[in-house]
Formats: C-alpha cells, sequence, structure tokens
C-alpha cells in the first residue's frame, strides 16, 4: 500500500525500515545511557521466565499481541486506520532494530544471536501477517476516509481477510509461548553470556 507524501510515495514497508535503522541507530547513538543495563534485564528475564508455567506465558502474551491485533483490526474500519498503520510499521521496525543493536552492544556477537532467539520462529509468522494485516488496515480506512462513508458490502471482505490474518497471528502467539522460551532457554545456556 502507498502512502502520499508531497506529490511522491512512499509505502509501509519502508515506514518499517526506516523504523528499523532508527532503531540500530539510537542505541549506538545513546548506549552511554541505561539502555544497556535494561538489555541485559531482559535477556536474563526472559531466561529465567522461559521456565515459568506455559499457562501464564500465554495469558501475557494473548493479552499483549491481542489487544494489538483487535485495536489494528477495530482502527481499520475507522479513519484511525491510517495513523495506526504507519505508527504501527514505524514502531514495530524501531522495536526490532533497538533490540537486535542493543543486543549485539551488550553482549556481542553471542548477544546478537540471543536477540535474533528472542524474534525465533514467531517473527517469521508475525512480520508477514503483519504487513498483510497493516495493508489492509490502511487501504479499508483509507477508502473510509475518501469517501467519508463505509462499504457494507466491503466490511465483510475486510473482516474475512483480517480473520485470516487473525489464524496465522494466533498461530505466531503460539510459537512465542511454547517454542521461543526453549530456544532462548538453549541459547542462553549454550553462549553463556550471563557467567
Amino acid at each position: 500500500m502507498q502512502l502520499m507524501e508531497k506529490g511522491g510515495k512512499i509505502s509501509l514497508s519502508s515506514l518499517f525500515a526506516i523504523g528499523f535503522v532508527l532503531g540500530i541507530l539510537l542505541p549506538n547513538l545513546w548506549y552511554r545511557m541505561e539502555w544497556h543495563q535494561n538489555t541485559a534485564s531482559a535477556l536474563y528475564l526472559m531466561g529465567i521466565f522461559s521456565k515459568e508455567s506455559n499457562r501464564d506465558y500465554l495469558h501475557q502474551v494473548l493479552r499483549m499481541r491481542g489487544t494489538l491485533f483487535l485495536s489494528g483490526l477495530c482502527s481499520g474500519i475507522t479513519v484511525f486506520g491510517v495513523p495506526f498503520a504507519v505508527a504501527g510499521m514505524l514502531l514495530s521496525g524501531l522495536l526490532i532494530g533497538m533490540l537486535l543493536s542493543m543486543s549485539v552492544l551488550q553482549f556481542g556477537l553471542n548477544g546478537g544471536l540471543i536477540g535474533a532467539g528472542l524474534l525465533f520462529p514467531q517473527y517469521v509468522i508475525y512480520l508477514p501477517c503483519m504487513f498483510w494485516g497493516m495493508e489492509q488496515i490502511y487501504g479499508y480506512s483509507a477508502s473510509i476516509w475518501k469517501k467519508h462513508s463505509m462499504f457494507v458490502g466491503q466490511v465483510g471482505g475486510y473482516l474475512l481477510r483480517m480473520f485470516v490474518c487473525g489464524i496465522f497471528w494466533l498461530i505466531g502467539i503460539l510459537l512465542e509461548v511454547y517454542c521461543n522460551p526453549v530456544i532462548t532457554e538453549v541459547l542462553i545456556r549454550n553462549l553463556k553470556i550471563f557467567t
């Protein structure tokens, strides 16, 4: 989906890339601040939390990711879907870039591997789902914005596409809860960054 910007066009994926680059650059500029301590704590707590009950972790991830998905779904049938999609793509890129950058800055190559491990395997599902979902949200919201009305016949199609996206989002949640902690624990144990 293309966004209009002063006669030119910028895509939602470009916004994600801008956020990602900013996420890499900002920690490098501000590394001397408190951020490196927070990254160490986050990685350590993730390793400990991976041993906690999967049920509690599932509820936490469902609450966090589900709220995000439902907010996007609802904003897509209003004029707020356009800013939601733009901000969502920028912030997603920023957060992923910051996680990877801070992991490398704090722990070197091993930290970079653990940072990537924190994103695997759920982001293999989340990223395509997010790109496609945000495009749906942006597109439907932009059509409402331009026409100043909701197209009743098109709401069903939008909801169906978002339902399919929601199924994949749920698969990503299950991967995050049941596979990612195991991968993260193995990486932390084998790379021994805390010893």
